[in-house]
């Protein structure tokens, strides 16, 4: 496959100046369903002239719909895949299977890639998605070089990786930190990015979350070797020149021979140089987890720091400049709080009391204030940019677009497939009035085996376990308690299983369906092969297995799988529409658990396990690390109590209360089983985005 160098274009500029400085793909989004909703984005008229443009120059556009839909979005939905299919561009990003069922069923011209959002880490996920028709797989960001080698071995599948730009501590699809704190979700493509800001372990403060950002020039050859054809640029949300520096020097190393190497990337660095991210990292690639992927002590803020804010009088900043600083560098100042910070470009600059256009590392500067921000001395200053390379403006970027497609034949003549919407809208699933409610069967989740005889006297009609090595050992021991129970036991697939893992746990289903356990849980799409070839075997859908409009619980159904569990960060109006259409596929909802806001392979340093971690505003979350996993969990309780006549009345009757954290036989837990059966609201917890809404 020909390596490809595929860059980011938030906005009209960042475009050309991905395509003039080398980029084989450009990947946008548009004003609907993209992940970085903040970035300018492309309406679908722009869309077209941008795919245009991208073939008269024999480069290619990508358009990213790397989001989750809501069932009132689908008719949207179809909408822009229809326009997105006479446009002709050259492939679409997804992460929900409800758009993928769409687009494989109804405009399969439409190249699909599978975002980096889908979570897929291993060979089974990526034969997976061969196997649903995928052409790309962009692969999850937690990978080693032998790990990536390993899934190319095992598949014909393109793929893809990030090779430059900004981290995320998650494990990405596997994020709720942003939606728990404001309802604004970034598997919606609105983050709020709380990774980035200040926590503290008891008196110590640091960003125990906040990632430095990937720099894998220096890794290409390695990276090739490995099977990987597309290098993928992360910044829809950074200026032109960022992307016009960072494709520059990709594009040097790529095109080097191996004797100028060197040379390249010398001469690739002075551009990274002045690109402004934060302190670079290979990542996973290496096969280890590095020192500085992510340091407690390092800013979560973009750009290289300058100083602190000194003096503050006639409408000037004072500080001592740990760089050299000129007119027209771009600065930003960050409150201590972590607020957002104050911008602008340095317009004067005085220095020994006069003015100057430059200034050296270690002098005492004054500039003009901005005249806007609540500036206090002590913020923090960054250098955020500094001389431009691509100096082209937007109106010239216009101008530029404009005249290639007054020479394009056949413009805005979208129509050959907007006369399918109207068929494809008529075949999603009508709204249906909810059954009389029946009774509600109760799933009890429970950390181990022991634990069984504590909720089998509380009404459980099944019990869910994790699969885990402690559980399996317990079993072989002899659960006598299990034997005349076995069809009422589920097992829990972990969410991640790397490399290795997945066979251990290939062996490990096959052995429990050998005994005669045949219901399983599943969270990934990657668990799915586990079960080839077993015969009566029942598959159920966690929460992580994500629903949130009804043609991706078909296409779930389509996988193979017999239940679904509702998204715990949807609400209560996604709810209804959800139970109103979907009739074909049994849906549960978790009333009950203690919320993981997000899943990492970054083990956080110095901050001991069960430790718990409070940002400025007072709210805790607890850091648990196990088995090359880190999970954060919330301190306040995920519950749904006090709505579960509500839920009934919607249409749900399977309900699954998760009490492996704080344990069947602890006095929350038994607070809990109370709660249940009385319905009450309890204590000490947050209903999510039920009541106030998923953005």
């Amino acid at each position: 496959m020909k390596t490809e160098l595929l860059a980011p274009a938030g906005s009209l500029e960042s475009f050309f100046a991905a395509l003039e400085n080398g980029a084989d793909a450009v990947y946008c989004g548009l004003t609907e369903f993209s992940a970085r909703a903040k970035a300018k984005n492309f309406t679908l008229e722009e869309a077209e002239k941008l795919a245009t443009c991208a073939r008269r120059r024999g480069k290619r556009l990508y358009v990213a719909l790397n989001t989750l839909i809501k069932e009132k979005e689908l008719n949207k939905l179809v909408e822009v895949l229809a326009a997105l299919a006479d446009i002709r561009v050259d492939g679409i990003i997804l992460q929900d299977l409800g758009l993928w069922r769409l687009a494989r069923e109804h405009f399969p011209e439409l190249p699909l890639h599978a975002s980096t959002q889908m979570t897929v880490h291993n060979a089974a996920g990526v034969k997976m998605l061969e196997k649903m028709g995928f052409s790309r797989a962009v692969l999850a960001r937690e990978l080693s070089l032998a790990e990536i080698a390993e899934i190319r071995q095992q598949t014909t599948i393109e793929l893809e990786h990030f090779v430059h730009g900004a981290l995320c501590f998650s494990i990405s699809g596997q994020c709720y930190f942003s939606s728990f704190l404001t309802g604004m979700s970034g598997n919606r493509g609105r983050c709020a990015q709380p990774c980035r800001r200040r926590y503290s372990d008891g008196r110590k403060q640091g960003y125990f979350f906040s990632t430095s950002d990937l720099c894998a020039i220096e890794l290409l050859p390695e990276l090739i070797r490995a099977g990987v054809m597309s290098f993928k640029i992360e910044g829809r949300m950074k200026s032109p020149d960022y992307v016009a520096r960072v494709v520059a020097a990709y594009r040097l190393v790529l095109d080097a021979p191996a004797a100028g190497r060197k040379e390249a990337l010398r001469a690739a660095a002075d551009h990274l140089e002045l690109s402004f991210g934060r302190q670079p990292t290979r990542g996973f690639l290496t096969g280890f987890v590095p020192a500085g992927i992510a340091v407690s002590s390092q800013h979560g803020t973009l750009g290289r720091h300058l100083g602190e804010v000194a003096s503050l009088r006639d409408g000037m900043i004072g500080f001592k400049t740990d760089d050299r600083l000129h007119i027209g560098d771009r600065i930003r100042i960050q409150p201590k709080n972590d607020q957002a910070g104050v911008g602008f470009a340095v317009r004067e600059l005085i220095a020994e009391k006069r003015k100057v256009k430059a200034a050296s590392a270690g002098d005492f500067v004054f500039v003009k204030h901005p005249g806007k921000g609540n500036i206090k001395s002590g913020d923090a200053i960054f250098k955020v940019g500094g001389k431009i390379l691509f100096t082209k403006s937007p109106e010239t970027c216009r101008k530029m677009l404009d005249e290639v497609w007054k020479d394009e034949s056949g413009r805005g003549k979208r129509s050959t497939c907007r006369n399918r919407i109207s068929e494809v809208v008529s075949s999603l699933p009508p709204r249906r009035e909810p059954a009389k409610p029946g009774a509600s069967q109760l799933t009890l989740k429970v950390r181990e085996l022991e634990d069984i005889r504590l909720v089998e006297r509380n009404g459980a009609d099944r019990i869910e376990l994790p699969l885990t090595a402690k559980n399996l050992a317990l079993l072989q021991k002899g659960a006598r308690q299990l034997e005349s129970r076995k069809a009422d036991v589920v097992w829990e697939i972990p969410p991640m299983l790397f490399g290795p893992e997945w066979n251990e746990f290939r062996r490990a289903v096959q052995m429990l369906a050998g005994q005669g356990y045949l219901t399983f849980r599943l969270q990934n799409l990657g668990h799915i092969p586990l079960f080839d070839k077993l015969e009566n075997v029942t598959l159920l859908g966690g929460f992580r297995c994500y629903v949130t409009n009804s043609q991706a619980a078909l296409a779930w159904q389509e996988l193979g799988l017999a239940e679904l569990t509702l998204n715990m960060e949807d609400d209560r109006a996604n709810f209804k529409e959800l139970f109103s259409r979907i009739s074909f596929i049994p849906l549960a909802a978790t009333v009950y658990g203690q919320l993981p806001v997000f899943l990492s392979r970054i083990p956080v340093r110095n901050v001991r396990p069960g430790g718990m971690l409070r940002s400025d505003r007072d709210d805790g979350y607890r850091v648990f690390m196990a088995d090359g996993i880190t999970e954060v969990v919330a301190e306040k309780d995920f519950s749904l109590l006090g709505h579960l006549a509500e839920l009934r009345d919607m249409g749900c009757l399977l309900i699954l209360v998760d009490l492996s954290r704080c344990g069947a036989g602890s006095a929350r837990g038994k607070e809990v089983l109370a709660g249940i059966a009385a319905d009450t609201k309890l204590d000490a917890s947050t209903a999510f985005n039920f009541e106030r809404g998923l953005a």
